[in-house]
Parts: C-alpha cells; structure tokens; sequence
C-alpha cells in the first residue's frame, strides 16, 4: 500500500469475515453476507471462496459460514503472546475469588470494547459472553471507564454521536458528560443496567506507560444479587488490582501507589461483598 491508500479489497473481506462473526454459532448464508456487504453474490462467491481456502472461513453442511481454524489459531497465538493479558490474568482469577462473580478483560476499538479475556463465575446462573464480542464504549462498566480517561475532545465527539438507547437507563448526551466526570473523580465506573437490562457491572480502568486508557475489566452480575452498594464496596479492592496492572505494563504513576485515574489506590484487603 502507497501513499496511504487502503486496498478495497482487504477490506471488503474484513468485512465479509466480521459479519460471519457477528452472527456466532448460528452461522450466515452466502446471500445474507452479500446483501450485508452491499455486494452482488457472484462477488460475494468469489470473496468467500478465497477465505475458504486459506481456512479463514468455515462452510456447514447447510451451507452456512462460520469462522475457520486459520482465525482460532491466529487468535490463540495472539492472546499467548499478549502481555496485558498475562499481566492481567492473575488478578482477574483473584477479583473472582472476591467477588463470585464474572470478570471480563477488554480493550477499545474504535467506539467499542472488546472482550479478550473471561474468567467465569462458579454460579449456577451467570451472564452469557464469549471473548471477541464487542459492546459499546458509551453504556458499558469497561466502556465508560476507559471513556472517561480518554482526551476530553475524543470523548465529546463520541458522546456527541447518535447513541444507541440498550435500555431505559442508558446515558447520553449531557447525563453520560456528567457521569464520565464522576468516574473521573473516582476512578471506577458502573453499568446500572445500562446496557442490559438485568445485568449490573463494576469497571476500572488500564492505563500503559503512556498514561493512556489501553483497557478496562468489570465484575458482572444479574443485578439481582450484585447491587450498587456492592459495587461500592468492591471497588477499593479493585481500584488496587487495576493500579498494579497497570504497574506491570508500565505505568509510572501506579508505582507510587496511586490508581489508574490518578487516584490513591485502596489496599487490596478492602472489605469487599460476600460472594
């Protein structure tokens, strides 16, 4: 590629691959993928034929596309290889132990998180998600939280785009403003029902060595038994996990004890709700 100029083509496979992804084990059919692409099927035929061969895609007995082994693999090799991941993991497993509940691992793309890590709740009833969906920055624990770190214009022309209304509760426009300023001012943010309903989580931020919001996790429950008073009361404990991520990827700040927002950073013994 010259001179900046993006290839059509790359991204109208890219494109043809994230539809397929986007519909999970249920699959998509050849015309589907075309109409989605705005593509004859001819065209459609000739992409996917491609992307059949280099195991890219996948193709069932119906004739539905999925995502292929060449993906899994890249994909597997990525998240070994990723040093967020490994630095976050262990404390992911320990927010579990503290909290019973789910914790989620995600980074920003564009105006969404997506999730790269999951460590499961032992509950018998517990949130359904997989590692490579993507939510919202705007109405999400992780999403807000990374959103309020980020520069102040980015974050206004995010918040300033058509929003998508999850639920009742979800904030837009001057309410999620202020919002993003109190998370600022506490270091962590909460998902009150705002991109689910039923589904209540608590986010903190990741900060690099640059001093930027690289990623965020979040404690998630049916919010039936995860209430904002345990949130509150949970995120001391986590304000100091995430300053010590933080710390190993580089944050200079968290290695005088402070959180990722700027914030003193709680023990980790803070009392914490009981799982």
């Amino acid at each position: 590629m010259q001179g900046g100029r993006k290839s059509s083509s790359v991204g109208k496979a890219f494109e043809l691959i994230q539809a397929v992804s986007e519909t999970g084990r249920s699959g998509i059919t050849l015309s589907e993928l075309a109409r989605h692409a705005g593509i004859a099927v001819s065209t459609a035929h000739r992409y996917l034929t491609t992307l059949l061969e280099l195991g890219v895609l996948d193709r069932d007995a119906a004739g539905s596309y999925h995502l292929g082994v060449t993906l899994v693999a890249l994909a597997g090799q990525y998240l070994e290889e990723d040093g967020l991941r490994a630095a976050a993991r262990p404390y992911l497993v320990e927010l579990v132990e503290l909290s019973g509940e789910t914790v989620h691992l995600g980074i920003p793309a564009g105006n969404q998180i997506v999730y790269i890590d999951k460590v499961e709740s032992a509950k018998s009833v517990r949130l359904v998600s997989r590692i490579g969906s993507r939510v919202p920055l705007h109405c999400t624990a992780m999403g807000k939280a990374v959103l309020a770190l980020l520069d102040r214009r980015r974050a206004e022309e995010i918040v300033a785009c058509p929003l998508d209304r999850r639920t009742p509760r979800t904030l837009t426009g001057l309410a999620l403003m202020d919002e993003l300023d109190l998370i600022r001012e506490r270091g962590f943010s909460i998902d009150d029902e705002e991109n689910e309903e039923g589904v209540r989580c608590v986010g903190l931020p990741i900060m690099n060595a640059s001093g930027q919001p690289v990623a965020a996790f979040s404690v998630s429950a049916p919010a039936n038994r995860f209430s904002v008073e345990d949130c509150h009361r949970l995120a001391p404990s986590a304000l100091a996990m995430a300053a010590e991520i933080s710390r190993r990827i580089g944050y200079a700040a968290a290695r005088n004890g402070t959180s990722g927002t700027g914030r003193r950073a709680a023990p980790a013994t803070a009392e914490a709700r009981d799982p």
